[in-house]
């Protein structure tokens, strides 16, 4: 029997961290139980866009083989009291953690809620609705006071990445007594695996500005976390990365992160709802305009409706390229969809840029004398024109047309790393995209105590 249990929104404002819960779990659950897994525990990142969104807006799956009915139930219930226990100290009134099991193969209303909630809203109501397909199948327990976090555990368990793209991230977590306290790792060391490892690493350094993009700020116990394309790469990593404190334990996540699952591509801009994310072609209306603050903004058309997009302050260099565009050049924005307010209308906001075509532009410049070549001047409109230094004079002559050479060239542009979240995929991904994982499949080697391999 194929069991999935799903974990959401164990963090909070006080710390805590839905992956190390599952990590701490799932050590305990080999060791003693001898659990038999299907596959790597999958972190699932869900829309970015949603204004309710936990700190990482990822909940955590593990998915397993058990031997009958009552040991999944058996393990469900302790999984219950385990996170109960670890969220007591963590305790905050917005603070909804939420878990859930399913049993069996995923059904197709589950897959559909999965593919939705990565990059659409998702109601309560809706979810209950869904949920009641399968009503036999399911249980869940609510830790807060509200069950928004279920809405997370059963998109994450619906969300299985057997078809289409994912990637790897091993996530290592301090000791107790070192959280709250300044994360100490080698910074030469990370630039090392991105020297030998980088073409399969994603985005841990942020080179521009001398800063490492795999070390959290928050209050959450994660030292740091290494993401790259297989697990190999991130053992390899994880191997000749040097902490300067502690580490508890290290565990590899198979995920949705950078593979702009978030993205739907839609036919055009009637279907930019607010929190959505997007993937559609258009013209540039207006010429890019930058505003207090260094924001760029960009009006875009699709041939029957025109609106904003923009790119801002902490995309850095990325902001140029957006300025450089003008009107009638065809492009593909792709990014989150921000809701009107009562001070700026819904605005696209942009992760990546496709320059399809530059138009061209031209100028029109006064001809020059065909006498002395000086440039002549407007007699006034239908005059003619005159030339100023020999006082040559026509009135069938005409202005050049003359095209002027574009600083912008068609292909694909990006922010620089540290504009990243956890679902853009950046451009150093594409024709990596992975199709298909194994329905049934028995990971090894990923978790560690320390350095030291467990599992």
């Amino acid at each position: 029997m194929i069991i999935h249990i799903g974990f959401d929104d164990i963090d909070s404002p006080k710390g805590g961290c839905t992956t190390h819960l599952v990590s701490k779990l799932l050590l305990k659950w080999i060791k003693e139980r001898k659990i038999e897994l299907i596959d790597y525990p999958n972190l699932i990142r869900l829309n970015p866009g949603v204004p309710w969104k936990t700190r990482g807006n990822g909940s955590v799956v593990i998915r397993l083989r058990v031997s009958n009915y009552d040991e999944a139930i058996d393990l469900f219930e302790e999984a219950v009291e385990y996170t109960e226990s670890y969220t007591r100290a963590y305790y905050h009134p917005q603070h909804q953690p939420a878990i859930g099991l399913y049993i069996g193969e995923i059904s197709n209303y589950l897959k559909w809620l999965g593919r939705k909630a990565v990059n659409d809203i998702v109601p309560l109501d809706l979810l209950f609705r869904i949920l009641s397909k399968d009503k036999n199948r399911i249980m869940w327990k609510s830790l807060g006071n509200k069950k928004r976090g279920l809405v997370g555990v059963f998109s994450g368990i619906g969300n299985r990445l057997l078809e289409g793209d994912y990637t790897f991230e091993l996530i290592a977590y301090r000791v107790e007594e070192n959280y709250g306290k300044p994360r100490k790792i080698d910074l030469e060391s990370i630039k090392e695996i991105d020297k030998q490892y980088g073409e399969d690493l994603i985005l841990n350094f942020d080179y521009e500005i001398n800063r490492p993009l795999i070390i959290p700020h928050g209050p959450d116990p994660v030292l740091f976390g290494l993401r790259g394309e297989e697990p190999e790469v991130l053992r390899k990593s994880y191997q000749l990365i040097k902490p300067l404190e502690p580490i508890e334990q290290a565990v590899i996540y198979r995920t949705n992160q950078h593979t702009d699952q978030h993205l739907a591509k839609i036919p055009n801009l009637s279907k930019a709802y607010p929190y959505r994310g997007v993937w559609v072609r258009v013209w540039v209306y207006d010429k890019p305009k930058r505003i207090i603050g260094g924001h760029v903004l960009l009006k875009v058309t699709d041939g029957e409706r025109i609106m904003d997009a923009a790119a801002y302050e902490p995309t850095g260099g990325f902001r140029n390229i957006v300025e450089k565009l003008h009107p009638g050049d065809e492009i593909e924005l792709l990014g989150m969809v921000r809701p009107p307010s009562s001070i700026h209308p819904a605005t696209i906001n942009i992760e990546k840029i496709h320059i399809v075509t530059v138009k061209p532009i031209i100028r029109l410049e006064n001809p020059k004398c065909p006498i002395c070549g000086a440039r002549m001047k407007s007699m006034g409109r239908g005059k003619g024109f005159k030339c100023p230094k020999c006082g040559y004079r026509s009135t069938t002559i005409t202005k050049i047309k003359k095209i002027i050479p574009r600083d912008l060239k068609p292909g694909w542009y990006e922010p620089p790393p540290r504009a990243f979240k956890h679902l853009m995929k950046p451009i150093k991904r594409f024709g990596k995209e992975k199709q298909y994982f194994p329905k049934i499949y028995k990971p090894k080697q990923f978790i560690w105590i320390d350095k030291k391999l467990v599992y």
